[in-house]
């Protein structure tokens, strides 16, 4: 793995992301405009269930930010597939692990900027007083909320190799069954019964429960935030051999060539 390689793709992303307007769009509009709808609506249930309001606002900070970490490296994957320049990366000698590496890179960068902006946003425009009084709290489950995505999008890059650029659809959809797995705005026990298991096995289970303990009790289960991280963790550890399988399953079959 060669840092030179991993920082001029990284150019690349940057320079495509700043010149293609959709992209943009997609990965600034969409977050800070849902911020602003939920923190009007946070303001407009005080008079009502001031907590509820909160609770979907904090919410959609963890749920936008995990939308952006994980999209943002799946669509610069996909933009190499649609510009045709896939082929050719890995003919220039570009290896698996820098096409990904430098991905992830680019999207944390992205993703990183997005939940400061929400953040400040929420923090100075909707009064969420709680990202400062327990900050060390939304570091440690932005942190997990990161790991998670991240690892979900090496995934869904195996799912393409694998299936294809006709499955490119899973680089915006994928997250939202993982996000109704995952119990956002109501305790996992809502769901049937068979769900609840699976639920529990979600990267981002543990963070939506410790979020909205934060509003309604202001402390934190120690136990939930180790299992949250234990759990995107091991998303991490077991999506990279996936990601290796899938890329030589499909350098065998002739897959890979037909992504270009």
């Amino acid at each position: 793995m060669k840092i030179n390689r991993i920082l001029a793709l990284l150019y690349k992303d940057f320079l495509i992301f700043f010149r293609v307007k959709w992209r943009l769009a997609e990965t600034f509009y969409f977050p800070i405009t849902t911020i602003l709808i939920w923190g009007l609506f946070s303001i407009f249930m005080e008079k009502f269930a001031f907590e509820a309001g909160l609770i979907v606002l904090i919410m959609n900070i963890f749920w936008n930010f995990a939308y952006v970490a994980q999209s943002t490296t799946n669509m610069s994957m996909l933009e190499d597939v649609w510009s045709g320049s896939f082929k050719q990366l890995f003919v220039s000698g570009i290896t698996p692990t820098e096409f990904v590496i430098a991905r992830l890179l680019f999207s944390s960068i992205i993703s990183i900027f997005i939940i400061l902006i929400m953040s400040l946003i929420s923090y100075y425009v909707f009064d969420l007083s709680l990202i400062t009084e327990k900050f060390g709290i939304f570091l440690i489950l932005t942190l997990i909320t990161m790991i998670s995505s991240l690892a979900l999008a090496v995934l869904i890059a195996a799912l393409l190799f694998v299936f294809g650029k006709e499955y490119g659809f899973l680089a915006w959809t994928a997250l939202q069954l993982f996000i109704l797995l995952s119990a956002p705005f109501y305790t996992v026990d809502i769901l049937p019964k068979p769900l609840q298991y699976i639920s529990q096995l979600m990267p981002y289970t543990d963070v939506f429960e410790s979020a909205r303990n934060l509003i309604t009790t202001s402390t934190v289960s120690f136990n939930l935030i180790v299992r949250g991280l234990v759990i995107s963790i091991s998303y991490l550890l077991i999506s990279f051999p996936v990601y290796y399988f899938a890329f030589n399953l499909a350098k065998k079959n002739g897959n890979l060539v037909r992504l270009s």
